[in-house]
């Protein structure tokens, strides 16, 4: 992107009606779930007092979601997007609804944690895949990177705000942030509802289930640049997800209010933040293998030294540092993703990417939980960090290559 640009691409997508309502309904959406996230194992713990028990209830939430892209790519490329999105955000409202006014009434069992973490990961994959399949269909080619790094950084501002009004109504009522969620979800459907475009794709999938899927993955499988990237952002997954969850249950033990472990995760989401604002000058001029490389170098130099203290001072500058590199590089595998998938199948192979990034976070929290349960502390952030080092070392044996570029026809 040109400096030149940069003006008439803002004012672009500040006029497109539609793009804009997309993005706003998604970022109050990820504003809901960013509290409902940072209180779902602060709840846990007080209830049951076990990380191993957070970790598992973490895993359930996350692993629904993977287990939906099952499906979800090939519903975002065989119905109406507009319509899929709408009816998720609906089913999303009334499982939020139903789970908040569970909590509020003291019937936090695990078979309600697991329920509830069940329905809102078989919506929310759908409506994930279908709003990210309809981005070409709202922007226009050459606008595409530009209206990625606005999707990201509104994401990160409701990612910031989100933790922070999570961990303030928690101290309130345990109750208060799952409510909150479901308002966000219901704002959300709005801004659907009012979207005017044509989202679905110009050609149907093929009503085969199974057939259809497997045409994304095996597109994905073959198309090199999509494969390194999901596979090397998968580990990553795995391991940011330990950390974090660690975070959080290292905290509270240690004493940290609710409060403070919100501003800790603001922390990450300025320095995520911070890295979806750098995206769109990397995905031009950088080749992408020195993108993961920077991003799983720093990563595996800040990680460890979080088991030497505990306060939220030391803590919060390595959380940042951390999620910038983090984000930078995801924001390219979206970037690739994005321009590299034919329309016809941008369902189906987001869905396959989202299976193999979602699945890992969930056994990333299981071992988190694990290893708090039965080891010292600083054991998950050094086994973490001692992966995301072996991670960036593969990355190195990588061929060196160009800047993400769209898929030749």
């Amino acid at each position: 992107m040109t400096t030149a640009g940069a003006p008439k691409t803002r004012h672009r997508l500040l006029r497109n009606r539609d793009f804009q309502l997309l993005v706003w309904g998604q970022g109050l959406s990820a504003l809901g779930t960013g509290a409902a996230a940072l209180t779902l194992p602060l709840l846990v713990l007080a209830e049951t007092g076990s990380p191993l028990r957070v970790g598992l209830v973490e895993a359930v939430w996350t692993g629904a979601v993977a287990v939906a892209c099952l499906a979800a790519g090939t519903l975002a490329d065989r119905f109406d997007r507009r319509a899929l999105m709408l009816w998720c955000e609906y089913g999303r409202v009334a499982v939020s609804a139903a789970f908040a006014a569970a909590v509020a009434l003291g019937h936090t069992t695990l078979p309600v944690l697991f329920g509830a973490g069940v329905l809102l990961g078989l919506l929310t994959a759908p409506f994930s895949t279908a709003g990210l399949a309809s981005l070409p269909k709202l922007v226009p080619a050459d606008r595409l990177a530009a209206a990625l790094a606005v999707t990201r950084v509104r994401g990160q501002l409701a990612a910031l705000l989100g933790p922070l009004a999570g961990g303030a109504l928690f101290a309130v009522g345990r109750s208060l942030p799952f409510w909150l969620n479901a308002a966000s979800f219901l704002v959300s459907a709005a801004t659907v509802h009012a979207l005017r475009t044509p989202l679905d794709a110009a050609e149907r999938a093929e009503p085969r289930w199974w057939a259809a899927f497997r045409d994304g993955v095996r597109f994905l499988w073959r198309d090199q640049v999509l494969r390194r990237l999901t596979l090397i952002a998968s580990a990553q997954a795995f391991a940011v997800d330990g950390i974090a969850l660690t975070v959080v249950v290292v905290s509270r033990e240690h004493g940290t209010s609710g409060l403070t472990i919100g501003l800790l995760y603001d922390c990450w989401a300025a320095g995520a933040l911070a890295g979806a604002l750098l995206a769109p000058r990397l995905v031009d001029r950088v080749p992408y293998r020195t993108v993961l490389l920077a991003s799983g170098a720093v990563c595996s130099l800040v990680v460890p030294p979080m088991a030497l203290s505990a306060a939220p001072a030391a803590l919060a500058p390595l959380l940042a540092v951390c999620a910038t590199a983090v984000a930078a590089s995801g924001s390219v595998m979206t970037y690739a993703q994005v321009v590299r998938t034919p329309d016809t199948l941008q369902g189906r192979v987001h869905s396959g990417i989202a299976l193999l990034l979602l699945a890992a976070p969930p056994l990333g929290s299981a071992l988190a939980g694990l290893l708090l349960e039965r080891l010292p502390d600083a054991v998950p952030y050094l086994a973490f960090g001692g992966l995301l080092l072996l991670l960036t070392l593969a990355t190195s044996q990588m061929p060196p290559t160009s800047t993400v570029s769209p898929r030749p026809a």
